[in-house]
């Protein structure tokens, strides 16, 4: 762990004090007043907008870190065909001339050289990115992604993938050595098919950057990919609407029903909510109407899931709304907020990690601000082998190139009793 980074850990904690110390004025001041201080706000605001730059900051260092720790391309990141094909992509998006144009005549020689080892499947006009390359993205994926460590993730050779899910699990009963075995009740099989759609990037360089042997194309190609990849995906994987994306798990209506309840039934795909007992907002302990406690929402939501997931249950909001849970306190006046105070880990509410999500819903009527399951058993992503980019000549911004990469993906929920949502409803 970098200086830097362990500097904004301790400072973020520090500043975490701080807010504390505020924010228990405001609330002594709401309890002996009934009304909130100008001051106490202006002070907390202040405080909550520091803690905001010191969390950017902590995220910014531990992705430079991940993008320091990828390695290089070696002789250990494929066989010699493989880097073959590395070698001959990288002069092939290099062949732009400083006229705009390419030189035909080798950019047929490279891409020759790229097909006879070409992995993956290319589309009309494209060419599929070295595997090394695409291990890479990948990985980096995985290390920068706030929703693909969370998820299931498979690679795919096809859009026809399935699954079949045990619904209820198998049957079973207790007898005697000479008793009757009576027919248990039938284990329900349900198939899920992720939907698919093509996930691009287009990032766009300097005919003269692409010219400079120093300038690390292809290390620049991955990270540029990497980074529009990852806000596609993970807006996605929570409510892409299953039109050319993945199916997000709130795609769909959740209901109150628990996951045993014989009647009605909660239909299989449906995930199960918790109402915050308010319209359109989380309850008050300290004023407003009805009194409430916010937290017990929370507290409903982690005993709604079963035993078995909350081992790997995780919170997911955005940062509107984790801004309000940071206020919260539990009934021993304890903050059910705790920072993280190691990189890589996340902060804690109720003692289960939180990972921020700008794309979850922000708190208002009727909408499902707070995510809280096992997402690894709860969802699956589809990951079709092969990454392909194609080099826009047709340059419409004179002195740039630009690239066109894209992969298939695919997504569904595949699991709905290992998922709760919190809704802002009265019921």
């Amino acid at each position: 762990m970098s200086t830097e980074l362990k500097q904004a850990i301790q400072e973020f904690g520090e500043t975490f004090e701080e807010f504390k110390t505020a924010n228990d004025a405001r609330l002594k001041t709401i309890e002996e007043k009934g009304v909130e201080s100008s001051e106490d706000l202006a002070k907390i605001e202040l405080i909550e907008t520091k803690m905001g730059e010191l969390d950017g900051l902590r995220e910014r260092l531990e992705k430079a870190e991940v993008k320091l720790d990828t390695p290089g391309f070696s002789k250990e990141d494929g066989d010699k065909k493989e880097l073959e094909h590395s070698k001959a992509f990288d002069g092939w998006i290099r062949s732009v001339n400083m006229e705009g144009g390419y030189d035909g005549a080798k950019e047929a020689e490279l891409i020759e050289r790229a097909k006879a080892v070409s992995i993956g499947t290319t589309t009309a006009g494209g060419h599929a990115v070295p595997e090394v390359i695409n291990r890479q993205i990948d990985s980096k994926l995985l290390d920068m992604s706030v929703m693909l460590p969370l998820v299931n993730v498979v690679n795919v050779g096809t859009s026809d993938y399935k699954e079949l899910v045990d619904v209820k699990g198998a049957a079973g009963g207790w007898v005697g050595e000479t008793d009757t075995r009576s027919e248990t009740g039938t284990p329900g099989l349900e198939q899920i098919a992720p939907t698919f759609g093509i996930v691009y990037a287009y990032p766009k360089a300097t005919e003269e950057s692409l010219q400079d042997i120093f300038f690390n194309v292809q290390q620049w190609l991955i990270n540029s990919s990497v980074e529009q990849f990852d806000k596609l995906i993970g807006a996605a994987i929570i409510s892409g609407d299953g039109s050319n994306k993945p199916t997000g798990f709130l795609d769909g209506t959740p209901v109150v029903g628990d996951d045993e309840d014989a009647s009605p039934t909660r239909a299989f795909g449906t995930l199960q909510y918790v109402a915050t007992g308010i319209a359109a907002a989380f309850q008050n302990d300290r004023q407003g109407s009805p009194l409430g406690h916010p937290v017990d929402t929370l507290i409903d939501t982690v005993y709604k899931l079963k035993a078995g997931y909350r081992g790997n249950a995780r919170w997911l909001m955005n940062k509107s709304t984790l801004n309000t849970v940071r206020k919260w306190k539990d009934n021993d006046s304890q903050y059910i907020w705790q920072p993280s105070m190691q990189a890589g880990e996340p902060s804690q509410v109720l003692g289960y990690g939180v990972s921020e999500m700008e794309d979850m819903p922000n708190e208002g009527a009727n909408t499902f601000p707070i995510a809280f399951g096992d997402f690894n058993a709860g969802y699956t992503f589809a990951n079709r082998v092969g990454t392909s980019i194609t080099i826009d000549d047709n340059i419409n911004t004179p002195g740039y190139v630009k690239f066109y990469v894209r992969r298939r993906v695919g997504g569904i929920l595949r699991n709905d009793d290992a998922i709760k949502v919190v809704k802002c409803a009265a019921s």
